[in-house]
Order: structure tokens, then sequence, then C-alpha cells
């Protein structure tokens, strides 16, 4: 049986008289990759910032690798892109992602080159971001979310702005990171993305989960 790392009941969040989410129940298995795809206000980036509490839940429940009560040690195994991070124009690529790992008390520097070349950022590794593409800037969001190499990454729109070679490069990435045994959720509007690299289908519609499949 497979591990479940992300159990949702009835999770529910509302602002004043708009429902954002409504009563989703979902269950997020080990080792898959999942997207969540539906229009702009359908639920998906709501779902993924209430379970990271990014934003608290108005009703329902959620567990994380089996835990409703340790929510704070669980977070530490989430790797998130879903609000770009405030990164310094003034600062570098490394530097920048230097500052986010003394946050997260990551010890060892080697792991920032790491993740730069995951990302094909490492020759721009002492270039100031405020002179980055949209694409580069993308994929240094990237970069921060797998810093301190989570279990479960969660990534909102990772290939937006990107050209083709990117594209496909960041997509052959993450699988890799899904054959290692990391989980991953992609949310998006890309039915190619859908097609190609996920094995799990969430779609969202007015704050609801309308289907849960297993793409053709």
């Amino acid at each position: 049986m497979q591990e479940v790392v992300l159990q949702t009941n009835n999770l529910t969040k509302k602002y004043k008289d708009f429902v954002a989410l409504d009563n989703a129940t979902i269950t997020i298995h080990k080792g898959d990759i999942y997207g969540l795809i539906g229009r702009n206000g359908a639920g998906k980036t709501t779902l993924m910032k209430t379970i990271t509490t990014l934003t608290n839940k108005t009703g329902g429940s959620f567990s994380l690798f089996g835990s409703e009560e340790e929510l704070t040690e669980s977070k530490r195994r989430i790797g998130c892109l879903i609000e770009s991070p405030a990164f310094f124009d003034n600062l570098t690529a490394y530097q920048n992602l230097k500052y986010y790992s003394i946050q997260k008390g990551i010890v060892d520097e080697k792991q920032i080159d790491k993740v730069l070349k995951t990302v094909d950022l490492y020759k721009e590794r002492n270039k100031k971001f405020k002179k980055f593409s949209l694409g580069m800037k993308q994929r240094l969001g990237i970069a921060f979310a797998i810093l301190d190499n989570p279990d479960f990454i969660i990534l909102d729109e990772p290939t937006a702005g990107q050209d083709w070679k990117t594209y496909t490069e960041i997509m052959s990435f993450l699988k890799h990171l899904n054959t290692i045994g990391k989980t991953i959720i992609i949310i998006t509007h890309d039915m190619h993305l859908m097609l190609e690299y996920t094995s799990r289908s969430l779609a969202f519609a007015k704050g609801k989960l309308i289907a849960d499949t297993t793409p053709i």
C-alpha cells in the first residue's frame, strides 16, 4: 500500500461570502506526480496555500505524512513555490539562495550550487537577480523550492515563461526527482504537461474537486 503524503477531508476556505475551497477531499500518495488543473479562481492555489498553512482553513481537516498535530515538523518536508519568494534585486542568484539557506537552517553551502546546476543557473550564479529574465526568475524559484531536499514538492506553474528547451529540462528534472521517491504536485493550465508528465490529474471548478483521474 502506498504511503499517504496528504489527506484532506472536506477542507474548506471562505473569504466572507466567497467560498474559495468547497469541501475538498483528496488523497495524495507518495511517489506520484499530480497535476492540478482548472481556471483561475477554481480553488487549486487556495488548496495548496491551506495545506502549507500560508492561509488558515475555515473548515474540514488535513494531515501531512499521517499527522494532523505535528504540522511544523511535517512542513519541513515540503518544498513549495506557490507565491514567488522575495528575492533581492541587488543580490546574485547565489547570494539570494544563501540568504534562504540560512533561514532554512541549511549548513552545507554545496547544496546551493547543486540546485543552481539542477535548474541550469550555475553559470549565472554571480548575476544579480534584477538582470534575470522572467524564465530565469522562475527557475531560481524552483531552486528555492528544492533547496532543502524536500520529500513533497508543490509548484505553481513551474514552466511559465520558459522556452521549449528549458520547459523540457525542468520537466525532465522533476521526473527524475519523482523516480527517486519525491512526491510532486504541479498547478498548471498546460494540458500537454498534464498528459505527458503527470500520473494523476485533479480538476477543480468553483472551489470543488470535480475529477480525480489518470491521464490517458
